[in-house]
């Protein structure tokens, strides 16, 4: 009696296994396989318990039986294939394996190695190889009932060796061909296995294959090569050579002689990573080098500084400028060792224009800065051409590093001067269109018979106040102009200093409280007396404090401080705004010099004002100086004037008064412009065409009203606190409902630039100050009207 249960054979948990127990068996060849034979029995158990792909063909139609490893070869045939007749599942290749079947069936056992075979498993015809042995299977009569497989699928293995071949074969084709000389050396005696072409024609034709080196070309041993061999072969470690002088014996009782190469040893590796050899590989540079000598003699009478590098920017040589001026020797210059003189931030200039022009061949040009023996750095120019070889690879460059420092410095200062010509010229432009808005829409106002009293006689107001404003403006440039050609004549007299302060501060006082400033004022001494000029010295201090005032941000700290600094008196105005970099304390005082630009400035301006206070104050024979601890950090301007503690005083001093602000009124089409006389006016001017208005004085006001109104038109002025009209602009068209208004921007830069910078920002239409409101009322009417009316 069996200890087995009777499908012990088929117990197994492996997937096959698994369809071995599921499957019908009843309908087919082979029977329940409880009913098999024995020996078919023990095949089977043989194959489920194998991770190695093997099948079993067995009875008269070859049912085919096979493991998990087996299905994997099988690829999409499995599952379908199991029980079905061999020969059914794998037509496609049957006429190459019958022969094969026969062999076994006929009672022989026997192996085939990497049999190439074109099969159909994955949904597609591909190439396959496999090896495999076929052994008959015989049953329990002796007679053969079958045949037996175990199979490898070799195809991976065969395309890689395929592949390897080709490689090779390429590789030896490259090695003989190649421009520089190549050879390999093996074992600690540096036997010589192969070598190209070149390096035969170096070493003179010798028969050098198969021999040492030290036999092959002797002179070498005592100039130290066999002795560089010798340790990349012990440690492992490859060797550069650069312009290496050999001398070599290249004709038979010849003379020796001289060659130069550039040469790398690099050790060669065996499979258990032990040195076996060493690969040598280099080019002769004996013309190059000498042409380079000859070079560095006339390079050295040259002022500029000339190098030579190889093609990743690695110093092979130099003329004495490069000491003269970095201080670095020779040995510490070469390779990579130049770039310590480069400044931190230049650190990569010089390195990305190598690689840029090495991978296209082509001259380059970079400036940075280097550092001077004494530590100082200086701006240079360094201009660089190529050498390349006959495929056109570089193999050098050759360059000049001229100092450029004073030609930068003069190039700038020409662009600065005329940059702030342009801002200044573009500032007054600004500055004069924009009172010019409200005076054309005041006027427009005092003609229409419809106007009523109280805004025909704000529009006179309105143009009382434009015109002062301009009139102020001509008198800062007439300033300037008198100071340059020192035509401005002063009314000296004796002041009261606290009278002076006091009416000074009137003059910024509205403008201080408007902003939520703390202004405070302190005067070192009673009855200070001063002689100078009351309506300039008045004029200078008032711009230092609206200065202050204008570029502190609201419920900031303004401080004036007057006191007595031996035969100087100090008036220091200072502030918790902005700040000042180091670069616009050196300039602020120079003419049209501005730390901000004008579109940032809400309160406007020309930008002159400290360069008129400078001038008056040292017509008074006085200092003016600003000192800032960086930008945010807030501002201080120091204004000494020559003081004697007897002069009586008699105060002169002007004032000056900011117009009441007035609250916006709510209306249809948002205006929005931070000047108030030029939004009022327009306002009343559209309301009398029937639209509905709403004004705002800044951008965030402006933003605020669009989302909450939703109005048909908006019309933005550029220059405003806040946000400027770009970024309004952007802000409404990206609301939901941001594509129907019509969007037109009024400002007073009118340049073509300007217009397209409205554009992008989102806006339909431009108009430059000062424009006509008929045009606006115009283009307002045309625009589409909102279905719901704002509230």
């Amino acid at each position: 009696m069996s200890a087995h249960p009777p499908l012990a054979f088929l117990a197994g948990d492996t997937g096959v296994a698994r369809l071995m127990r599921e499957q019908d068996w009843a309908g087919s060849p082979l029977g329940a396989p409880g009913l098999w034979p024995q020996s078919l029995r023990s095949m089977v158990n043989l194959m489920l318990g194998s991770a190695f792909p093997m099948f079993v063909a067995w009875g008269p139609t070859l049912s085919l039986l096979y493991n998990d490893a087996y299905a994997e070869v099988l690829g999409a045939k499995h599952p379908q294939a199991l029980g079905r007749p061999f020969y059914a599942a794998w037509h496609d290749i049957r006429a190459d394996i019958e022969p094969l079947v026969q062999r076994a069936l006929g009672g022989e056992a026997f192996f085939v190695e990497n049999l190439p075979l074109r099969m159909r498993r994955h949904g597609y015809d591909e190439d396959t190889w496999f090896t495999f042995s076929y052994s008959p299977v015989r049953n329990e009569d002796g007679a053969i009932a079958g045949l037996y497989c175990a199979c490898a699928d070799t195809t991976a293995m065969v395309l890689a060796e395929r592949h390897q071949r080709a490689e090779q074969e390429r590789l030896q084709t490259l090695f003989s061909q190649a421009p520089g000389f190549v050879a390999v050396t093996r074992g600690p005696d540096h036997v010589f296995e192969i070598a190209n072409h070149a390096y035969l024609q170096l070493a003179g034709f010798r028969d050098v294959i198969g021999k040492p080196v030290a036999e092959a070309l002797p002179e070498v041993v005592e100039q130290g090569f066999v002795a560089l061999l010798d340790k990349v072969f012990a440690t492992g470690e490859p060797y550069v050579g650069r312009s290496v002088r050999l001398m070599l014996n290249r004709e038979p009782d010849g003379p020796l002689t001289e060659a130069y190469l550039d040469f790398v040893y690099q050790p060669l590796k065996g499979p258990t990573g032990q040195i076996e050899g060493v690969f040598v590989h280099g080019h002769d540079v004996t013309e190059l080098q000498r042409a380079q000598a000859a070079l560095l003699v006339f390079s050295n009478s040259i002022p500029a500084m000339a190098w030579v590098a190889d093609a990743d920017g690695g110093l092979e040589r130099f003329n004495s400028q490069w000491s003269v001026y970095t201080g670095q020797g020779t040995e510490a210059a070469l390779g990579q060792g130049w770039t310590g003189a480069l400044h931190p931030e230049d650190r990569d200039a010089p390195g990305q224009a190598f690689a840029a022009a090495r991978d296209q061949g082509t001259e380059w040009q970079v400036e940075y800065r280097l550092r001077r023996h004494d530590g100082v750095y200086r701006w240079f120019l360094t201009r660089a051409v190529p050498q390349l070889d006959a495929s056109g690879r570089v193999l050098r460059w050759f360059g000049t590093t001229t100092d450029i420092e004073d030609a930068r410095k003069n190039h700038q200062a020409l662009r600065d001067a005329d940059r702030q010509k342009d801002e200044f010229l573009a500032t007054l432009a600004h500055e004069l269109r924009n009172p010019l808005a409200p005076i054309r829409a005041a006027v427009q106002l005092l003609g229409s018979p419809a106007s009523r009293p109280a805004a025909r006689e704000h529009a006179v107001d309105v143009i009382g106040r434009q015109v002062g404003h301009m009139a102020r403006l001509l008198d800062d440039l007439i300033d300037v102009a008198r100071i340059t050609q020192r035509r401005v004549v002063l009314k000296k007299v004796p002041l009261a200093v606290d009278e002076l302060v006091e009416s000074v501060l009137e003059t910024v006082r509205p403008l201080a409280e408007a902003k939520w400033h703390t202004l405070v004022a302190t005067i070192g001494g009673d009855g200070l007396q001063l002689v100078a000029d009351p309506l300039r010295l008045a004029q200078v201090l008032s711009n230092l404090l609206n200065n202050a005032v204008k570029y502190t941000d609201a419920g900031g700290r303004i401080g004036f401080d007057v006191q007595v600094e031996g035969d100087w008196l100090s008036f220091t105005v200072s502030d918790s705004g902005i700040g000042l970099s180091q670069a616009a304390i050196e300039n602020i005082f120079t003419m049209f010099a501005q730390e901000q630009s004008a579109l940032d400035r809400s309160e406007g301006g020309l930008g002159i004002g400290l360069a008129l206070a400078k001038g008056l104050v040292e017509l008074h024979g006085g200092t003016v100086s600003a000192f800032s601890e960086g930008p945010g950090r807030g501002s201080r301007f120091v204004v000494k004037l020559p003081y004697s503690a007897d002069r009586q005083a008699v105060l002169v001093s002007p004032a000056a008064a900011l117009p009441a602000l007035r609250q916006p009124q709510a209306r249809t089409v948002l205006l929005a412009d931070d000047n108030r006389d030029a939004v009022h006016v327009l306002a009343e001017l559209l309301r009398m065409d029937g639209y509905l208005v709403h004004t705002a004085h800044d951008g965030l006001e402006a933003a605020d009203l669009a989302k909450r109104l939703r109005p048909d038109v908006l019309v933005l002025d550029i220059g405003m606190p806040g946000l400027n009209g770009y970024e309004v602009a952007r802000l409404v068209r990206a609301q939901p409902w941001g594509d129907r208004p019509l969007l037109i921007a009024a400002t007073g830069w009118g340049q073509a630039d300007d217009q397209q910078k409205a554009l992008t920002a989102g806006f339909n239409r431009h108009l430059t100050k000062p424009f006509d409101p008929q045009q606006l009322s115009d283009w307002i009417a045309e625009s589409p009207v909102s279905e719901s009316e704002a509230v």
